[in-house]
């Protein structure tokens, strides 16, 4: 593996934070690594609320 591929591999993936659309409970996770949660208090499926790129380049 030479350098140029590991700095190419670091930015494929996205910061995004989410959110339960009913309690408003957020969370940030790692797009594509993670999968997209659910809430610990509703066990519904989080949505996307911002994608986070502040401060990467």
């Amino acid at each position: 593996m030479t350098k140029g591929n590991a700095m190419s591999d670091r930015y494929k993936r996205e910061f995004v934070e989410v959110m339960c659309p009913k309690c408003r409970r957020t969370q940030i996770i790692a797009v594509p690594e993670e999968s997209m949660p659910t809430c610990e208090d509703c066990k519904r499926e989080m949505i996307i609320k911002e994608v986070l790129t502040e401060g990467k380049y």
